[in-house]
């Protein structure tokens, strides 16, 4: 019964994956292309801001004042990012603090749990299964 079902659930799940690489092509492209219109736009709007300015302030001020601009809020975007990192961190520390919180509550009970090899056997069972599905959880902390 479960052999003549597998080739149907293989084919399902093969074109589930062709669909996800494929909306993931068609996304990337039409990001790509959208990106390249708002650097366009951005920096003609840098040029038309340098050429109202010059007959005002001159070339050299003109372009000193969009760069001064430019650079601060180049910094106001790292000190925003540096804060998420932070936040990020203290996240992580605390997500970490807990999953030890909870390990050390699991150990306390073992003496109770040996009294019956059922239970012990359960109790490693579910163990197991629990590093085995934390086993990639540690690439994505940075």
């Amino acid at each position: 019964m479960v052999g003549r079902s597998l080739p149907l659930v293989m084919s399902a799940a093969t074109r589930d994956v062709r669909g996800v690489f494929r909306r993931a092509k068609r996304n990337a492209a039409i990001i790509t292309l959208a990106s390249l219109c708002f650097v366009t736009a951005y920096v003609a709007g840098i040029v038309a801001v340098g050429i109202y300015l010059t007959p005002i302030y001159g070339a050299g001020p003109a372009v000193l004042g969009i760069a001064a601009v430019m650079a601060a809020t180049g910094l106001l975007c790292l000190g925003v990012l540096s804060a998420l990192k932070y936040r990020d961190k203290r996240r992580a520390a605390r997500r970490r603090s807990a999953q030890k919180l909870a390990a050390a509550a699991a150990i306390s009970i073992i003496p109770q749990l040996a009294k019956s090899k059922g239970l012990m056997a359960l109790a490693a069972v579910g163990g197991l299964a629990f590093l085995m599905s934390r086993g990639g959880d540690d690439e994505d902390e940075a």
